[in-house]
């Protein structure tokens, strides 16, 4: 019985999210202007925000992909997405906004990464990025946008978009080397052998909880001259990075069956062309 009530909710909240996905608009946030995505609705000017989302590397291209697979915005967008790339250790990069395991990894999480693309060269290229970054000092690797230990007045952790400074093209003001598992997760179909001997070092470390790995563990100034291996756990959960994780699970455990679902639908399979894009070497602006 509870089984079959299981499979009664589930059905009812998959129809919840596709009755959502086909009421969601992108239209009005498309900028005739720029021909791309604000970043969302001034409702102090009564119009869409002056900023856009315009690197190709970054979560957003999620939003750009699915709008142009429901015909709200012209193709044309896709191609205006920054390809920026950085040389890091002889591997072409695409540039993100700040260097974050997040923004290279989290679409793939049901966007398909075709071997030989412009976007499968760079997520493998940011991984090994995230890895080296963090092997001369020993300590598990993966960095995103996460909780850290600093707390405010009211007890509650801070928030910061954490990354790979070679990799960003904005750096935050707050230098602090803190490591998310989550970051880790996401990187299951890609490096999967790396990943799983990452995630046992964190759970050996203690860095498991009552509900899953815990979110962080901060080693505080990533620069300091004496460095050792100390660091306080962010003892919290986040529902969007638990849920990136257990989607990340799925796939590793059912040969990507989250992106069999979102490929399974028809305007996705007219716009997956889109995600055959050939990286073309001699024609990259390359910025050291």
């Amino acid at each position: 019985m509870d089984a079959t009530r299981l499979i009664q909710e589930l059905q009812t909240t998959a129809a919840t999210a596709a009755k959502l996905v086909e009421e969601m608009e992108f239209g009005f946030l498309w900028s005739p202007r720029r021909k791309l995505l604000s970043i969302g609705l001034d409702d102090s000017i009564a119009d869409i925000h002056s900023a856009c989302y315009d690197l190709l590397a970054s979560e957003s291209r999620t939003a750009t992909f699915v709008a142009i697979a429901k015909d709200e915005i012209p193709q044309e967008t896709w191609f205006l997405l920054a390809r920026g790339h950085t040389i890091d250790r002889g591997r072409p990069v695409l540039l993100s906004w700040t260097g974050t395991m997040f923004e290279y990894m989290m679409p793939a999480l049901w966007m398909r990464t075709y071997p030989g693309t412009l976007l499968d060269r760079s997520r493998h290229g940011a991984v090994l990025s995230q890895q080296e970054f963090t092997a001369l000092k020993r300590i598990p690797w993966g960095i995103s946008e996460s909780a850290h230990a600093t707390r405010d007045a009211a007890g509650n952790y801070g928030y910061h978009a954490f990354g790979i400074p070679q990799l960003a093209i904005f750096h935050g003001d707050l230098d602090s080397l803190v490591i998310s598992p989550y970051s880790t997760f996401l990187a299951l179909n890609t490096l999967p052998k790396a990943a799983l001997q990452n995630l046992r070092k964190m759970a050996h470390d203690g860095w498991f909880g009552p509900y899953g790995f815990y979110e962080s563990a901060d080693y505080g100034p990533s620069d300091r001259r004496s460095w050792r291996p100390d660091y306080e756990l962010v003892r919290c959960w986040m529902a969007h990075h638990q849920g990136m994780s257990l989607l990340a699970i799925a796939n590793f455990l059912r040969d990507g069956i989250v992106q069999e679902w979102f490929h399974s639908h028809p305007r996705v399979q007219a716009t997956e062309l889109l995600l055959h894009e050939k990286p073309v070497n001699h024609l990259l602006s390359l910025t050291a």
